[in-house]
């Protein structure tokens, strides 16, 4: 994970002492002597990391802390404060001016070797979902809308006992625009994944018995539908060396002494923000990738996505010697509609026609969209009799009832023509390896398509030889 590492700091003797430490951890390190250095280094190439060391003067370093958080080229760059005061009021300004922690001086080097750790963990995975989301980008697919407001977040005091969890709820609930539930920690241990998972974790380390809170940490962390959540960990002042510990198994921050409600908030508004970051980083993916595979219009399958799965299927056929079909269907007549009726009325007959067709087909069966009016459907494990019956079937269900235009009062009849290629019908072209790919059956489709479409429209045609022994088909459905 070594990341880059600023250093801000006017006192050269605590650069290079800090420099020695995080170069030990192999992180690379850049020094600055003064605020405008680090904005020249932060703006030639931004760090992942930042720590300010305050020197005499805690004013300077909250300015700077302001400064280059709003210099950053993006958002959660990560920044440590190292102060020669442990005091609340310097704490709760360095929160609210953007820090992540402050460290007072000396500071104990595995505590702030985890804290770093921590920190680039998680802005690591907000850079790789950034990084395919401007992949994404590069296709072609625009940036998701973000919506003008965030939802309340959902978060879960758990505690040793219940009503230190009720007195914090009634202390937390007057700073928190967001829903708080509290319960023991055994409770919250055996509620994962019973419940949706919520948004964050306060999770008190309590001294007497701390394995129960590294237990839930752990287990937090390893359920897949509460890996994503915040966690914030409370230690009392005599466990503080358990920090490391509850850093390393995933806590994005830890908080030692009494609970401080006001400091709890702000932690707690840091993680979420970040949260909603990666939230926001990953549905941004997630839609990129179903935009990629996806026909916008049909919400069916487009040809990216179809020609590597029929390859799939085909594959999987031949291992198993099975038959499979290939089927290529076209909207007869559809420049005429288009013509005649207007390109939303073509386009409303496309989407009813993908409807129609993906309500008469089984879900292992593919369907997509691979042109203007043309669609593919693949139905694995499937003979010749029963190809033939599902192809007759879609062009009775398709040309059965006219597509219905509400808002023109339009009534458009349609019909479909339909190629079938099996691929019991080409075993020599797979045995040379010609179709063992399924586009060589899928040209056979296209192929039997135009005899369809040449012998009069609405109805089916099957390319290869007429018939074929029963015995050589695998079995319909």
């Amino acid at each position: 994970m070594p990341g880059k590492i600023l250093i801000l700091d006017n006192v050269a003797t605590n650069r290079i002492v800090l420099k020695v430490k995080l170069s030990t951890a192999f992180f690379h390190v850049v020094q600055a002597g003064s605020l405008p250095e680090a904005e020249r280094l932060l703006r030639r190439a931004a760090p992942d990391l930042i720590v300010i060391g305050t020197g005499p003067d805690d004013r300077a370093c909250l300015a700077a802390c302001k400064r280059l958080k709003a210099a950053a080229p993006g958002p959660g760059i990560p920044i440590l404060l190292l102060s020669g005061s442990s005091s609340r009021d310097l704490r709760l300004e360095a929160l609210r001016a953007g820090a992540d922690h402050v460290f007072s001086v000396p500071v104990d080097e595995a505590a702030l070797l985890a804290r770093i750790r921590s920190l680039l963990r998680a802005r690591d995975a907000q850079d790789d979902l950034r990084l395919r989301g401007r992949a994404r980008r590069a296709l072609g697919f625009a940036e998701t809308p973000q919506a003008g407001f965030e939802p309340m977040a959902q978060i879960v005091l758990a505690t040793g006992e219940r009503a230190i969890g009720r007195r914090w709820r009634t202390a937390l609930k007057p700073l928190l625009p967001h829903a708080i539930d509290h319960m023991p920690l055994y409770e919250a241990l055996r509620g994962l994944g019973r419940v949706a998972a919520p948004d964050a974790f306060v999770v008190a380390l309590d001294d007497t018995c701390p394995d129960d809170a590294l237990r839930l940490l752990a287990e937090i962390r390893a359920r897949p539908s509460t890996r994503g959540a915040g966690i914030l960990v409370l230690l009392p002042q005599s466990c503080e060396a358990l920090q490391v510990n509850a850093l390393d198994l995933g806590a994005n921050d830890a908080m030692t002494g009494t609970f401080d409600a006001e400091e709890v908030a702000l932690r707690l508004e840091t993680i979420l923000q970040r949260k909603r970051l990666r939230d926001r980083l990953r549905r941004n993916l997630e839609e990129g990738l179903e935009a990629a595979v996806t026909d916008p219009l049909t919400g069916l399958f487009n040809r990216r996505y179809a020609l590597p799965h029929l390859k799939r299927i085909a594959e999987y056929s031949t291992r198993g010697n099975n038959d499979y079909a290939v089927m290529v269907a076209d909207l007869d007549h559809f420049k005429t509609i288009n013509d005649r009726f207007g390109h939303a009325a073509g386009d409303a007959v496309l989407k009813e026609v993908a409807e129609r067709l993906r309500n008469s087909l089984r879900p292992v069966d593919l369907l997509a969209r691979i042109g203007g009016e043309e669609f593919l459907i693949v139905l694995p494990a499937t003979g010749r009799a029963e190809a033939t019956r599902v192809a007759s079937r879609l062009c009775r269900r398709v040309g059965a009832t006219p597509v219905t235009i509400q808002n023109r009062d339009l009534h458009i009849p349609v019909t479909v023509s339909i190629g079938i290629a099996l691929a019991s019908d080409h075993l020599d072209a797979a045995r040379d390896g010609a179709g063992d790919s399924g586009t060589g059956l899928l040209e056979c489709a296209d192929r039997a398509l135009y005899g369809a479409k040449a012998t009069g429209r609405n109805q089916i045609s099957l390319d290869g030889p007429p018939e074929l022994p029963m015995g050589q088909l695998s079995r319909g459905r």
